[in-house]
């Protein structure tokens, strides 16, 4: 049974002259009547004749309030309105907003009245009364709100400017008189709300104080009417439905019994006769139910906090019931009980105990067959519940986590909610979560743009223009919520003054404009989308034509040149091609062609359009991609050169086709070369400004600086015939420096000293910009890097601060104390504080390690060395913000992760370098090569086990399962064991393939870009100096006789190349063992290649099919942080080696331009643009070098000999760019 249908609504409202009725102020709607159904009898009733209202708002009274027992008619309480948006999420009328900004700005003022009898209201903890400064502060805001009303920051603290003066005067005994100000504290609150929402806590505070001031009746009325409005305003706080209540029950207890109990007080004043008549039929018994009840329907869905204002309402409810007991009241409860036990909320035991308790009085009889029915579905919400009380206990824990966990809490829990599946999904509880989370994070859009299309995607009609109306108030900064309002009212058909009104109050506020460009385009898109459709609707007029064009044009204008997207012109050119406006259309085109004239898209776009919009005759068309390729700086020729060879296909004859033909041929050659010239430009550029860098950073006097740079001059002019042995004899005689001048040795000293060279500050402000920090700092030396972190508590900050030296650190503990925005800071020694971490799983990111560290403290920074010169290299090192939390971390040393790595975690000391252990330094393990592939770990145990004791033996596996690399290591116990081996084992025969056997290298040469077999690069050095365009012979003889499956035939590179992939656009900080996590999911590998020194890698799949599936997934995945390009090798191999800052600002590297070089020219230009000849002391540095070209480089293709041949070193500054050039390419 419904239990709304016990209480239904009546409007039988009359005159203020009626002598039977009880006021309430006009100037909100209705409210909720109970009839003569109700099983409820309150017991009293007034017929006396209240004096005239001294308000200056009309008061309505109700005629039949003595006739209808426990009538909520004449109340002034929650209006109906109210109670059909709680049940129906609103309707095209005006609804109430119901989420908060939340409790961001200002402090809680929470009325403490626990006490009923103590007779203390709205005790605060000693307010500081105003000062001079503070009146003067005072009147500057009223100044910039007076002349910039959409400053949210200048009402938010005028507001408590004025509020704490307010509570400095009533805490003053010597203060008599009403606050001077109280008016203006008023008319600043008003004013803010017909601007702005006010959050929970502001209407809380609003409340309390007016509370505390009333006296006389219209004082008391105007607080009724206050909190009706708080609870219209923020309808999902339990909060300000809790503080109505509570101050409507004080009122009534006051007009009844001459007292006013519970929270809610207000002053004791002496009223008038005719005011205590008029006070006890305004605040009646059926007016406090009213508002438990309405107050729990609206917080129904609140799991924590429901049970706050249900157990009240039902208490009130069982209190008439044992008063006078009747069967429908006792029906009524039981109902009221069976509707709460289907709604999950943290009491439900109770409430199942509570409710066996009630049958057991009141129906003892049918107690069997009521709570078998009942139980069922106690069970189905009480499963809800524990399915949730994870997340619940998570957010229970507000104001004793940070900010971040309290986000993150929320977060998870809403994801959680809003994923269930369709038939587990509860959309009620969802919707009542999101109000929830907004009455805490109310000014972040995000929550609204979630909740608004959960709302879309779910289909919940109505509710969804009522949620936009509120949310586009709380966040008037968000163009996607205000486009979402324009298109949702389009879509009601609501008339176009009223969707006119949203777009002028989106965009004439400035408020947009605090989100950027981006967020008033968002607004302009979906304005002129309005306009273009309704143009073109079947009842259409000329007006609404003329509107479309008017405003389409003015949106162009205002916004859409900033655009580089051009939205609104392509808005425009649709609307002149369904006027047939074509002339016009093809003008914007034409137009557009001015700045968009160098991106392919636009050309593409342009070419597609007049193909279907333009003269039959298809030249037209052709005209443009014809006009596209005059363009020399095309950002992507190749694609409009081959759609324009296909359109003449498709539409040319015979001569089109052959001069096509030609053309094309012609211009793939230029561009190629183009791309080829341009690699090689960059080249030179970065290693120029590296060489030039490695001057800077090199520590000479002035005579040892110019004799060096005489020494270096001539050597280069001597060999400028000789390019190739140039870079090699500079570095020689480079080396040749007196020791005295030479920077010490890589060796001897860390590249970068972060551990001591690093200080923590402390108690800086929560929002302190990073700017902020670097100026505050600059003048105690150089900052390489800077990392920023908010406190758990949310009220500080702190920063990590790398110096260059540890000079600069002395100097930075000078600021110890220092005040930074109002709060004094602490600035200590980082040493310490970092972490040395490494034998990880392979596959291991930083979201890896930082779950792994998660309950050690607060982690700054991850960093992964670079890959460039080792592709194997497997640690990292953790900072933390403290030297104890960094302490606290290295109890995890020797975890076990997985089946074989033992964590290693130490505190990171550079300075102090240790000896190695382990076998491969032991001397125990030996290296074994030439392993036939047919042969086993067994096999391999088998022949050395004669040996010693064998500890492991490991084959690195293969490309296909079940495979090896050819070679191996076998760990023995003892370093006597391991050269016996050596010394029987090598040259020995396994199955067909004769051993060679050495002890391993702890050192070997290492790779310096890829990860390939050493096999491989074994045959690559062998064949060196060869005449590569001879065919290579096969190897004979027996030791080869035996091979591979994956050689057994050896594929066309025509076919490899189909199923190769080139990655692009990837850290040098990922690994192969990650790449290869990732990209098998789609199919076999063969083989997984890195090329730090192209910002890449190789990918070969074993099949065709698997590699195109693979582009299809993985083409702009995301991996630690950047989307990766996936292409051919060809596109890989023109792109130049990540540049890194190693000092001042980071750059983001998340959406590297050089990994568009294959596609882009323009933007490979852009990669090293205004590096040459300038000098720049501790600028930017680029990490790595551009590998030199060895002899088995001969015979790669031009390009690649181009990119990965290190260029000249920088001549004398006598000689011009002109020269360099030359001597970069002369042959």
């Amino acid at each position: 049974m419904d239990i709304n249908s016990l209480l239904s609504p009546s409007d039988d409202y009359s005159s203020p002259a009626n002598p039977s009725a009880s006021p309430r102020p006009s100037s909100r709607p209705a409210f909720i009547d109970t009839d003569s159904n109700s099983p409820i009898h309150s017991g009293h009733t007034s017929n006396t004749t209240p004096a005239s209202n001294p308000r200056q708002s009309p008061l309505k009274v109700n005629e039949a309030s003595t006739s209808k027992p426990f009538s909520a008619s004449g109340m002034s309480g929650p209006s109906e309105q109210v109670r059909d948006e709680v049940m129906t999420g609103g309707d095209d009328g005006d609804v109430a907003a119901a989420v908060a900004v939340g409790d961001g700005i200002g402090a809680a003022y929470e009325v403490v009245m626990e006490d009923v009898s103590d007779g203390d209201e709205n005790e605060v903890a000693a307010p500081i009364p105003l000062s001079e400064e503070d009146y003067t502060r005072i009147a500057d805001l009223l100044v910039s709100i007076t002349n910039r009303p959409y400053q949210y920051e200048s009402h938010v603290e005028y507001i408590s400017l004025l509020r704490r003066g307010f509570l400095a005067h009533q805490a003053d005994p010597r203060e008599v008189e009403p606050y001077p100000l109280i008016k203006d504290l008023r008319k600043a609150r008003e004013d803010m709300i017909e601007r702005f929402p006010l959050n929970e806590t502001m209407w809380a505070e609003w409340i309390a104080d007016e509370i505390f001031i009333c006296g006389g009746l219209e004082e008391r009325l105007g607080v009724m009417e206050l909190c009706a409005k708080a609870v219209e305003e923020e309808s999902a706080s339990v909060r300000l439905w809790k503080t109505y209540a509570e101050y409507i029950e004080s009122q009534y207890s006051l007009g009844r019994d001459g007292d006013a109990v519970g929270k809610g007080k207000a002053k004791k004043v002496i009223l008038s006769e005719e005011e205590e008549i008029t006070l006890k039929g305004c605040f009646t018994l059926e007016l406090v139910v009213e508002t438990y009840r309405l107050g729990s329907l609206a917080t129904k869905d609140n799991i924590a906090e429901s049970h706050v204002l249900w157990d009240k309402y039902r208490d009130l409810m069982m209190m008439d019931l044992e008063a006078n007991p009747t069967p429908p009241k006792v029906e009524f409860i039981r109902n009221l009980y069976v509707a709460r036990l289907q709604i999950p909320h943290t009491t439900i035991s109770d409430t199942f105990s509570e409710f066996s308790t009630f049958i057991t009085r009141y129906d003892n009889a049918n107690y069997e067959s009521i709570m078998v029915s009942t139980n069922r579905l106690y069970a189905v919400a009480l499963a809800k519940y524990n399915e949730r009380s994870i997340h619940e206990d998570r957010l229970a824990k507000r104001g004793q986590v940070s900010l971040i966990e309290e986000w993150n809490a929320w977060a998870e829990y809403l994801e959680w909610e809003t994923s269930q599946p369709k038939k587990k999904l509860d959309i009620d509880m969802a919707c009542a979560l999101y109000e929830r989370c907004l009455l805490c994070f109310g000014e972040q859009a995000r929550i609204w743009e979630e909740y608004v299309f959960f709302a879309l995607e779910k289909s919940l009609g109505p509710r969804v223009k009522a949620l936009l109306k509120r949310a586009t108030r709380h966040c008037p900064w968000s163009g996607t919520l205000w486009a979402q309002y324009i298109i949702a009212l389009e879509r009601a058909y609501r008339p176009f003054e009223e969707v006119s009104e949203i777009k002028h109050r989106a965009t004439t506020t400035g408020m947009l404009d605090l989100g950027g460009l981006e967020e008033v385009l968002k607004v302009n898109i979906a304005w002129c989308g309005f306009l273009k459709r309704r143009a073109f609707e079947h009842d259409a007029g000329e007006d609404d034509f003329d509107m479309a064009e008017m405003g389409i044009s003015e949106a162009v204008t205002e916004t859409g040149k900033k655009d580089p997207a051009y939205r609104l012109q392509r808005i425009h050119i649709n609307f002149c091609t369904l006027a047939k406006k074509l002339d016009s259309a093809r003008e914007i085109w034409k137009e557009l062609a001015k700045t968009q004239g160098d991106s392919y898209e636009y050309w593409l776009r342009y070419y597609h359009w007049e193909l279907s919009h333009g003269p039959k005759d298809k030249d037209y068309a052709g005209s443009t991609l014809k006009a596209a390729l005059r363009r020399s700086t095309l950002d992507w020729p190749e694609k409009i050169l081959e759609t324009w060879k296909n359109h003449v296909e498709d539409f040319g004859n015979v001569e089109d086709v052959e001069y096509a033909t030609v053309r094309y041929r012609k211009l793939s050659k230029e561009y190629s070369e183009r791309r080829a010239q341009e690699a090689r430009e960059i080249a030179l550029q970065q290693q120029q400004a590296k060489d030039q860098q490695q001057e800077e950073d090199t520590p000479q006097t002035d005579g040892s600086a110019r004799a060096s740079s005489k020494r270096r001059r001539s050597v280069a002019e001597a060999d400028d015939s000789q390019p190739k042995k140039k870079s090699k004899a500079v570095e020689t005689l480079a080396t040749e420096k007196p020791a005295a001048h030479l920077p010490p040795l890589a060796s001897s000293v860390a590249k970068r000293d972060r551990e001591n060279t690093t200080v923590i500050v402390k108690n800086l402000p929560p929002n302190c910009p990073e700017v902020r920090v670097r100026q505050f700092f600059r003048d105690c030396g150089t900052i390489n890097s800077l990392k920023l972190i908010v406190e758990k508590d949310g009220k500080t900050s702190t920063a990590t601060v790398e110096f260059e030296s540890r000079e600069d650190v002395l100097t930075a503990q000078t600021k110890n104390l220092k005040i930074v925005d109002g709060h004094s800071i602490e600035v200590q020694v980082g040493t310490r504080s970092t972490l040395y971490v490494t034998n990880f799983p392979p596959i291991a990111d930083e979201a890896y390690i930082r779950d792994l560290f998660k309950d050690c403290g607060e982690i700054v920074d991850v960093r992964f060395p670079s890959l460039k010169y080792n592709t194997h290299r497997r640690f990292c090192y953790v900072q933390f913000a403290s030297s104890d939390e960094a302490q606290k971390a290295t109890s995890l040393h020797g975890k076990q992760l997985g089946g074989k790595e033992s964590l290693m975690a130490k505190i990171s000391a550079p300075d102090q370098k240790h000896e190695r252990s382990g076998a491969v330094y032991e001397g125990r393990e030996v290296y074994i090569r030439n392993i036939d592939f047919q042969a086993h770990d067994n096999d391999v145990q088998e022949l050395f086990q004669k040996y010693g004791r064998i500890e492991k033996v490991r084959l690195p596996p293969g490309p296909k399962k079940g495979t090896h690399k050819g070679y191996g290591f076998v760990t023995f116990s003892t370093k006597e064991e391991a050269l016996a081996a050596v010394e029987g084992a090598n040259n020995t025969q396994l199955k067909s393939r004769t051993l060679i056997v050495s002890i391993a290298d702890p050192n070997p040469s290492k790779q310096k870009t890829t990860n390939t077999n050493p096999s491989a690069e074994k045959t690559r050095d062998s064949t060196s100096g060869r005449n590569m365009d001879r065919p290579r012979q096969k190897s004979l003889g027996p030791a080869n006789s035996a091979t591979s499956p994956q050689q057994a035939s050896v594929p066309a590179f025509s076919d490899i190349k189909k199923k190769t992939l080139g990655i692009m656009n990837l850290p040098d900080t990922v690994n192969d063992t990650k790449i290869r996590q990732i990209f098998e999911k789609h199919g076999p590998l063969r083989k997984v290649t890195l090329r730090p020194d192209h910002q890449g890698a190789i990918v070969e799949y074993e099949s065709v099919a698997d590699a195109g599936k693979a582009t299809l997934a993985l083409d702009g995945f995301e991996l630690a942080g950047r989307k990766i390009k996936i292409g051919e090798l060809a596109d890989l191999m023109r792109q130049s080696p990540e540049k890194k800052v190693t000092k001042g600002f980071p750059t983001n590297n998340g959406d590297s331009k050089g990994g568009a070089v294959a596609f882009k020219p323009n933007q490979v230009n852009a990669g090293a643009g205004g590096m040459k000849g300038q000098k720049r002391r501790a600028g930017l540095g680029f990490s790595g070098a551009v590998r030199k070209k060895d002899d088995a480089d001969v015979g790669k293709s031009e390009d690649t000999v181009m990119v990965d041949r290190p260029p000249a070193r920088e001549a004398p500054k006598a000689k011009s760019n002109a020269d360099f050039k030359a001597m970069f390419l002369r042959k």
